[in-house]
């Protein structure tokens, strides 16, 4: 964590000892008994900090003791630790040994009042140390600064109060929500300018901002910035760098803030996305600071539990959440239309469907699905044509946040991709052109190597078109492994590593298997991961690459480069054309006949290893994902589909890698509920959406810890990789030999319960997509036959006619019969 350093102030005739970190300097513990010690700070008016406190625990009825007086004495207030330790039975102090403590007075104490502060044997009223609190010691206040400046997009708020050095408290704020590229943005200088730094949102998000009606909220800087880095706090829109308001920060010599120790308690994230309903008993219990335990401030914090939701009566929405008309969503179809915003109510009334309309949907769906598709001569223009897919061929997604700019410079870099650039005033604006999937990506960038195309420790923008949302984006990326984002190092999003993105997309387009991307970068940036672009007329070494985006629209490591060769271009330069005239449509990707599926059932013992994912035949055929470039391996087979029984216990030998300094060899397995598995690379939010079942364990702290860790046993390629021209994945295995590492094996056992769902996964814990599907089943379950769909064969069954007949009947009107054209279902 960054922090400036210390303060020391004089006051009179003593110094008093100024740390950002940790508060006002007390004094240190005095040590008369049990071996108490450890340097007290003033975290702000009512809290304490011990840095490094000692206490061997061998005395009962011990705890920690404040009061007025010359020394220690009975007529001391007892101080709680830990907070949530009951007034009626505290829990005593037991043994630490060199702890950071952070403590909290009992209500209505103020540390200034105090005169001493120790540990006190309660039962023989023994002093086991102390230290005495300097009459003027000033411990950190919250400041209070003006509100934001209104400059656009009503933005508007009361004074904003800097709680402690990372946290902003901001109340009443307004904000209409229409910028296209607005965040918080924090800073150095007077004014905000394009040089500050994005900072999430009271949901701990770096989204665009939405509207705010009245709401107040708490930021938190990031981790690596506090108050004193920064100049300014505002609402800044990336795209058209524009100011919507902000307000200035005092100087760092004029701030004197409490430290951020985690004794800001923080609204929880689910508190403003509304999950557990408005519940406003659950906000006062939150404001009151007497009972409850204090949350570190960034640590994520859970819902209550079902039984705190029901001890909890809700009475009325909460100040600041949506109800479901504000926020757009309607009442579903055949479900309460009362007034409560998450279940029904007496007020509300049920509206359901009327019986025929079931009737007819369930025979529709029926026919759907038995039909096989009918000749198109029965196709029925009235009836409506076969749609476009938005992904089709031929069909055309634009999108542009500002005019695209002219072009005076462009290089062709290979037969399918050429870039363009243009230098401005602060930035360089780059469009890259490449035939490509709708599943790729774009990598174009500096090299840190200025003889030779480099990959690793460049500064690239991954460029894609979303085909989910029709989005385009520009993403500044570092590549600091060869490996996946780990959140410290890899492929990673500059965000992701605590820099920021300092690409911005202009506009974007995609035609005919052409994506065209437009995107913009500054010269220079605050961010110590970004390769600086000189305004002077330089040759740079730049890297481009195409490759798999992952499900998460992140990239991966890709050893196939474009730029084999050393590409050079001036960034500075008028008039460098040596492009072809612009790409047409990329010719189709041959299509491979898949393998014979892989099928493992009626084993209880399972072997797992590593190994390669067999192109387009292998892992992204068979999942419809994209790896990374390594898959599990079950008995010699790769990313095979298990079954499995309810009731039954099932073993697996693993051999995924145990090294932990080199997470490209490092494969814990588990089981889980989810389809890409990662689970080490999840937020906090996205593993408590994740359900596990084997191969995890929690710590005494509640931190997650994989279990089915083992030695390397790796399949590799003997020469080429021989996928493209093996017709079988035998003749593939035999193209590969197994390599594996001396060592133990790492063991998953796993009984299946009963109420384990019928599909889960056998995932990596390290990374994601390597791993594929556990069928569960109950006992005696007897596996469909190829070709068997396990039922009646509904295509050559009279009931089709009959269903056909029913549905004619059900929609005709009553006064006239005409023929009926049924459209094919669309395949």
């Amino acid at each position: 964590m960054h922090f400036l350093p210390p303060l020391t102030d004089t006051f009179g005739q003593q110094q008093q000892k100024r740390d950002r970190r940790k508060g006002a300097y007390i004094g240190q513990l005095q040590t008369l008994q049990h071996e108490v010690s450890g340097k007290v700070w003033a975290v702000d008016e009512d809290k304490l900090f011990i840095e490094n406190f000692t206490f061997d625990g061998r005395s009962p009825d011990t705890f920690f003791w404040i009061g007025n007086g010359s020394q220690p004495n009975p007529k001391g207030h007892l101080v709680r630790y830990p907070l949530d330790s009951p007034d009626e039975k505290p829990v005593q102090l037991s043994e630490m040994k060199g702890q950071d403590i952070l403590l909290h007075l009992p209500p209505r104490l103020k540390i200034t009042d105090m005169d001493w502060f120790s540990v006190w044997f309660r039962r023989f009223t023994i002093n086991y140390g102390h230290v005495h609190i300097p009459s003027d010691l000033e411990p950190p206040r919250k400041r209070v600064l003006p509100e934001f400046q209104r400059l656009a997009h009503q933005l508007r708020s009361g004074n904003i109060t800097i709680l402690d050095a990372r946290t902003f408290y901001i109340p009443n704020l307004h904000y209409d929500g229409k910028g296209p590229d607005a965040y918080f943005w924090v800073g150095k200088g007077t004014d905000p300018d394009p040089m500050g730094h994005k900072i999430p949102n009271e949901m701990g998000s770096l989204d665009v901002l939405r509207a705010y009606e009245g709401e107040d909220i708490e930021l938190q800087l990031p981790e690596n910035l506090t108050v004193y880095d920064i100049d300014y706090l505002a609402v800044w829109c990336v795209a058209y760098k524009h100011n919507f308001g902000h307000v200035q920060i005092p100087p760092a010599d004029d701030l004197w803030v409490p430290p951020a120790l985690g004794q800001t308690r923080i609204k929880p994230h689910w508190w403003y996305s509304g999950e557990t309903g408005q519940l406003e008993d659950l906000l006062e219990a939150y404001r009151s600071d007497q009972r409850d335990a204090y949350q570190p401030a960034g640590v994520p914090q859970a819902p209550p539990s079902e039984e705190e939701m029901n001890a909890l009566a809700p009475s009325s929405p909460r100040s600041g959440a949506p109800t479901d008309s504000q926020s757009g969503l309607a009442p579903q179809a055949g479900s309460s239309s009362g007034s409560g915003p998450h279940s029904p109510n007496t007020g509300g009334a049920s509206s359901p469907l009327p019986p025929a309309s079931h009737l007819t949907l369930c025979l529709l769906l029926l026919i759907l699905v038995a039909l096989p598709p009918l000749p198109t001569g029965l196709l029925v223009p009235e009836l409506g044509q076969r749609r476009h897919h938005p992904c089709a061929a031929g069909n055309t997604r634009t999108t542009s946040h500002i005019a695209p700019p002219e072009f005076g410079n462009c290089r062709q870099l290979s037969p399918h991709l050429q870039v363009e650039w243009q230098a401005r005033e602060e930035e360089v604006h780059v469009r890259l052109t490449a035939v490509m999937g709708e599943d790729e990506y774009i990598a174009f960038g500096l090299s840190p190597n200025s003889v030779r195309p480099q990959m690793l420790n460049s500064d690239i923008v991954i460029a894609y078109y979303d085909h989910d949302d029709g989005s385009f984006h520009a993403i500044d990326y570092t590549v600091t492994a060869k490996k996946q984002c780990t959140g410290k190092i890899g492929v990673c999003p500059d965000e992701r590593v605590n820099g920021r993105n300092d690409a911005s997309v202009i506009s974007g387009e995609r035609k005919n298997g052409v994506t065209i991307i437009t995107f913009e970068r500054p010269y220079k940036t605050n961010d110590p991961m970004d390769i600086p672009i000189s305004r002077a007329s330089e040759q740079r070494t730049v890297i481009a690459a195409i490759g798999p985006l992952s499900p998460s629209k992140e990239a991966s490591y890709h050893e196939d480069f474009i730029t084999d060769n050393h590409v050079q271009l001036d960034f500075k330069s008028v008039g460098d054309n040596t492009c072809n005239p612009k790409p047409g449509a990329g010719p189709e990707s041959p299509r491979y006949p898949p393998w014979e599926p892989r099928v493992l059932r009626a084993i209880t013992n399972f072997t797992a290893t590593i190994g390669p994912t067999g192109g387009d035949r292998g892992y992204s055929l068979v999942t419809s994902y994209r790896s990374w470039n390594l898959a599990w391996w079950i008995e010699d087979k790769l990313i095979p589909e298990i079954y499995v029984e309810r009731g039954q216990t099932y073993y697996f030998t693993v051999h995924g890698g145990n090294d932990h300094s080199d997470i490209a060899r490092y494969h814990p397995l588990y089981i889980t509920s989810s389809p890409e598995g990662g689970f080490n690379m999840k937020t906090s939010e996205e593993q408590q959406n994740e359900r596990i079942f084997a191969g995890v364990a929690y710590s005494k702290l509640r931190m997650p810890e994989p279990t089915a860790v083992g030695s390397l046993c790796q399949w590799k390629h003997i020469g080429q990789d021989m996928w493209q021209q093996s017709e079988t994945f035998e003749t593939y295995k035999d193209s590969l030999y197994k390599s594996c590492d001396s060592g133990l094996p790492g063991s998953l056992v796993w009984t299946v319960a009963e109420d384990t769902p019928d599909l889960v996964y056998y995932q990596c814990y390290s990374h994601r997509n390597m791993g594929w599907k556990i069928h569960v089943v109950d006992s005696g379950y007897k596996q469909p036959r190829k070709g068997d769909n396990g039922g009646v064969s509904l295509t050559s069954s009279p009931f089709v006619l009959l269903s056909s007949f029913l549905l004619f009947l059900f929609l005709q009107p009553s006064t006239s019969v005409t023929p009926l054209a049924l459209t094919p279902p669309l395949r």
